[in-house]
């Protein structure tokens, strides 16, 4: 799949190339950008692919058809333990949406185009957002927009919301929004877009099953990479490898996409790569 461009690769790249010999996991390979990557770099490895949206989990699939060093699951990254016969040497999970599902109008994921407004990742499962919308209460809406998008606003949001029901599309939920706030509606756009997202995927739900277990299939001195793109993401990680006796912080403990980076790729302005070692 062309059209999404993986973010601090040569960073991430390095870092994997100290893991001790094992398999490496990419748990969310996405398009396969950092896959490719690290098949190019670690040559002699075995890879575990975890794809939780069965489109890019087929296409993951035809790309490395011929290729008996990877293997493709249609999973989440929380059922990682049960796709491997040994303890891994190395994982990345890169948390952001993935620039070819925030492109497609018929995902639902972006503001800025019109489309139904679906949000999930794997559309075989679960309800769209049109639908869990029409079951929600104005206070939790509210709460939802809140709690997962960090708006200020989110009463005020979510009264406009229930007043515009049913809200099918995304363009019908981006003039509920807009006449919320007035003015310039980006940033609360992309909040209450993003809420939505984290709230009918289960995000922080699957990264906290994920963090939980994550030292039980990790090999003694294996690497841990995330790529995060918020701040309910990325605190969760940071304390996981702060306070946790199972992983050592590296030095740095983060990194920040160069300058040269977010110039050629404007979408990795948010995010931020954090590495830690299984302790031994």
């Amino acid at each position: 799949m062309s059209g999404h461009v993986p973010i601090m690769v040569q960073e991430v790249t390095g870092f994997f190339q100290g893991a001790p010999d094992g398999t490496i996991v990419d748990g969310t390979a996405g398009g396969g950008g950092h896959l490719e990557a690290l098949r190019l770099c670690c040559p002699e490895r075995r890879f575990v692919a975890m794809e939780r949206d069965p489109l890019f989990s087929a296409a993951l699939e035809h790309r490395f058809l011929d290729d008996p060093m990877v293997t493709v699951h249609n999973r989440s990254y929380s059922e990682i333990r049960s796709f491997l016969t040994e303890p891994a040497a190395g994982a990345l999970f890169d948390l952001g949406l993935s620039s070819l599902q925030l492109d497609d109008p018929s995902r639902g994921f972006s503001h800025r185009m019109d489309g139904p407004l679906d949000m999930r990742f794997d559309t075989s499962r679960g309800e769209p957002m049109h639908e869990v919308l029409r079951s929600m209460g104005e206070a939790e809406i509210a709460d939802v927009i809140y709690r997962y998008g960090q708006e200020g606003r989110s009463r005020r949001i979510a009264r406009e919301i229930r007043s515009a029901m049913p809200v099918r599309t995304t363009l019908e939920l981006r003039s509920a929004v807009m006449k919320a706030v007035g003015g310039n509606p980006v940033k609360p756009l992309s909040r209450v877009f993003q809420a939505f997202r984290i709230f009918v995927n289960d995000e922080l739900v699957e990264l906290d099953r994920l963090l939980s277990g994550l030292h039980l299939w990790l090999a003694p001195l294996g690497r841990v990479a995330f790529i995060t793109f918020h701040s309910m993401e990325d605190r969760a990680v940071k304390l996981l490898f702060r306070d946790s006796p199972h992983f050592l912080c590296t030095d740095p403990p983060w990194q920040l996409p160069s300058a040269s980076e977010v110039r050629e790729n404007p979408r990795a302005r948010s995010a931020r790569l954090r590495t830690a070692v299984v302790s031994s």
